[in-house]
């Protein structure tokens, strides 16, 4: 995630007026996993079945 007050707008030389993007080069907010999801029972088995169909490892 970018922090909102980071946000730069990439102008166009030409018209600079125009917004093309964002810059890249921002602070990032570090993201870190707080804890594992408890998927419902169902809901575990689906997503084992999509990871083996498409080759994923868990």
């Amino acid at each position: 995630m970018i922090a909102l007050d980071s946000y730069r707008l990439v102008l166009d030389n030409d018209d600079p007026t125009v917004p093309l993007g964002i810059a890249l080069d921002v602070p990032v907010l570090r993201r870190r996993l707080l804890r594992e999801a408890a998927l419902p029972e169902r809901a575990e088995a689906l997503l084992a079945a999509l990871r083996d169909l498409l080759g994923l490892q868990p």
